[in-house]
């Protein structure tokens, strides 16, 4: 199973993803908010993911199956 991530705009730059999965979201300093640097490729980076999902306190985060 492969999955995407996205962040929207609802994104409050409190840096929690990129705390949980720094090689997958970066943070975009100048217009504030976070984005996928990198989608993940297997079932352990897909799981970072999912940590860095739920870690974010506005739900910001999104992921559907590819």
């Amino acid at each position: 199973m492969r999955k995407k991530y996205t962040v929207d705009e609802n994104c409050i730059a409190c840096d929690a993803c990129v705390v949980e999965a720094p090689n997958f979201f970066s943070m975009n300093e100048e217009e504030g908010h976070a984005f996928v640097s990198k989608q993940p490729e297997s079932d352990q980076q897909i799981e970072l993911c999912e940590m860095a999902l739920e870690s974010c306190p506005v739900e910001a985060i999104s992921s559907e199956i590819i």
